[in-house]
C-alpha cells in the first residue's frame, strides 16, 4: 500500500497560502529603492504587499519554515511565473516532492508499489480546489493581503500587523477564504505581528509572522531569493510516471 499523499500535500498548500499574498493592491509602483518607495508610515503597508507582486515578475526561489513546538515543517520551491510551473520539496517531516508544468501536477510517491511520481492532469483539478489554488501563486491570498499597518525598521525592514479579517476579505475567491478561515481560526488574537525585508529593488524577500493560538505559538518564515536565475522546471521521465486514480481527484 501506497502511504495517503493527500494530507500532507494539501497541509504544505494551506500553509503556502496562509503565508503567501496577493491584494487589492495590484498596482505597480515606481521601480525605485526599498528605503524611498515606502520612506513613510503610511506608505509601507501599500509597498510591502506590492513587493510581493515585483518578487513575481521574474523566476524566484522561495523557502518556507513553520515552526510548531517540536514539530518543523519546511518547502522549498523554485518557481516561473510567467508559465505557472514550479517545483516543491517538503518535509512534514515525511517527504513531499512536487513538480508543476503547464498541463500536469507530478507528486512524489512512495515507489514500494508501482512508479514513484503520480501524475494529475491540470484541467481535471477542481477549480476551487486547495491545489488549484495552490498553484495559482499570483492569485494567493494570504497574510499579507490583511497589512494594515507597518513601520520601517532601517535597511529595507519593516515591522507591523496584520488583521486576519481583512486578509480573509482580501482574498479574490470563496475557496482561498475558506482556507484562510480555517487557518486563522486557531489565532488567540485578533492580530498577527510581522516583519517583512523589502530589497533594493522594492522585492519582497522575507516575511516572517507569529500565530499565538491555545496549543502554542506558530513561527513561519518565508523567504524569496534567486530572482530571474534559471531554474530547471522538467516533467519526470513518462517511464516513471502513472495517471493518478480517478478517486485522488476527489480530493483535488
Amino acid at each position: 500500500m501506497r502511504r495517503p499523499l493527500a494530507p500532507a500535500l494539501l497541509g504544505c498548500l494551506t500553509a503556502l497560502l496562509t503565508a503567501c499574498g496577493t491584494t487589492t493592491d495590484t498596482a505597480s509602483a515606481p521601480t525605485t529603492s526599498a528605503s524611498t518607495s515606502a520612506s513613510t508610515t503610511a506608505d509601507a503597508p501599500a509597498a510591502i504587499r506590492q513587493g510581493f507582486q515585483r518578487s513575481l515578475e521574474k523566476t524566484l526561489k522561495m523557502d518556507v519554515t513553520i515552526k510548531a513546538g517540536n514539530q518543523t515543517v519546511t518547502m522549498r520551491s523554485a518557481v516561473e511565473p510567467a508559465t505557472g510551473a514550479m517545483t516543491l520539496d517538503m518535509r512534514t517531516p515525511e517527504p513531499v516532492s512536487m513538480v508543476v508544468t503547464t498541463d500536469a501536477v507530478y507528486v512524489k510517491q512512495d515507489a514500494s508499489d508501482g512508479k514513484p511520481w503520480m501524475k494529475l492532469d491540470r484541467s481535471r483539478l477542481r477549480p476551487d480546489g486547495q491545489l488549484a489554488q495552490g498553484l495559482d501563486v499570483r492569485a494567493q491570498a494570504g497574510i499579507l493581503g490583511g497589512v494594515v499597518s507597518a513601520e520601517p525598521a532601517g535597511d529595507g525592514r519593516y515591522t507591523g500587523v496584520a488583521d486576519p479579517e481583512k486578509a480573509i476579505a482580501a482574498a479574490s475567491s470563496d475557496a482561498e477564504k475558506a482556507t484562510l478561515r480555517n487557518a486563522f481560526k486557531v489565532l488567540k488574537t485578533k492580530t498577527v505581528p510581522f516583519e517583512a525585508t523589502l530589497d533594493a529593488e522594492g522585492r519582497l524577500t522575507l516575511l516572517t509572522y507569529t500565530f499565538d493560538t491555545a496549543a502554542g505559538k506558530i513561527d513561519n518564515e518565508m523567504k524569496m531569493h534567486s530572482f530571474g536565475e534559471p531554474v530547471s522546471i522538467t516533467a519526470p521521465p513518462a517511464a516513471q510516471t502513472e495517471d493518478a486514480a480517478a478517486e485522488a481527484y476527489r480530493f483535488f
